[in-house]
């Protein structure tokens, strides 16, 4: 564990400092507050600071104040060396510090505290460690709950709410909003003749497809088992039309090696925007999805604008 000392009398930097290291500290000096302050302020602080009430350039109770005031450094454990008047400990307490030690130092007095300090120091590290890996686990399961595994586009759930956000938003600003629904051909003789391994990777290489073809502020879900979605925020109908036919000509396009040979396949499309009488988002999917089944009725392999 590191610590400050920061003190302009150099016999009782000295005294300090030795003391400290005697006790297991690396140490770190500085003789006025301004050097006090950039050592504080580094990128790595240490956990404790004592520091002199008088001392040239920022004095110790400033540095109290500003290090209470800065977020990052607002745990440190300081330690003010003080006189011995109460009106020198109150204003040292008053400041931000956590113990005030009087001068002459008496170095029994200066190591009880000092472990004082090395207990808040070490649970107030614990507890950021634990706090860090709460919000990693707490963003992973955010990740697995917003995330389709397979495809690693937005699951049902949070396309929904993400594409209810984005017609909520075009409704207040009068922004156009398009949506396209998205299936893929036949896609059940694909798993009956080659495999659910395959067919996963179908719709892998499919989903990988959608995200060359789509803006990144496009929301794109996989919302069934081969059924996607697409949310295009300030996208017009003719706009939505020119993505529907990317994504026709780029699924026409790809090919896997299955077995002996290679397997292409084929998308339909159900294209709609949204409309001034649309009450909500399931109002425009089932305009979409009804242009969806047109598609399939006209033979597949190709996009329908709703009527």
């Amino acid at each position: 564990m590191r610590a400050l000392v920061a003190d302009a009398d150099p016999t009782t930097t000295v005294l300090v400092a030795n003391a400290l290291q005697s006790w297991g500290f690396e140490v770190e000096v500085a003789h006025d507050g301004a050097a006090a302050w950039q050592r504080i302020n580094a990128v790595d602080p240490p956990s404790i600071a004592i520091i002199d009430q008088v001392i040239p350039q920022i004095d110790g109770l400033d540095l109290c104040r500003r290090m209470r005031d800065t977020w990052r450094l607002a745990s440190m454990y300081i330690l003010l060396l003080t006189g011995a008047r109460r009106v020198d400990l109150l204003a040292g307490l008053e400041a931000g510090a956590d113990e005030c030690v009087t001068k002459p130092i008496d170095l029994d007095e200066l190591h009880v505290r000092v472990k004082v300090g090395q207990r808040a120091a070490s649970l107030h590290r614990d507890l950021s460690r634990k706090i860090t890996d709460l919000r990693r686990a707490h963003d992973r399961l955010q990740q697995m709950a917003s995330t389709d595994a397979l495809t690693s586009l937005y699951s049902r759930r949070w396309w929904f709410d993400m594409a209810g956000n984005e017609f909520a938003r075009s409704r207040r600003y009068g922004s156009e909003l398009s949506v396209l629904l998205v299936d893929l051909d036949h896609f059940k003789m694909v798993n009956d003749c080659h495999g659910h391994e395959t067919g996963d990777r179908v719709l892998s290489a499919f989903a990988e497809m959608l995200r060359r073809e789509c803006r990144q502020t496009d929301i794109i879900g996989r919302i069934g088992g081969e059924e996607f979605a697409l949310a295009l925020p300030e996208t017009s109908i003719a706009q939505a039309e020119i993505v529907a036919s990317r994504v026709t000509h780029g699924c026409r396009g790809l090919s896997l090696p299955a077995g002996d040979g290679t397997i292409h396949w084929s998308c339909s499309t159900g294209l709609t925007d949204t409309r001034d009488a649309d009450a909500d988002l399931d109002t425009v999917l089932r305009r979409a999805d009804a242009a969806l089944y047109d598609a399939k009725r006209a033979g597949r392999d190709r996009w329908t604008n709703a009527a």
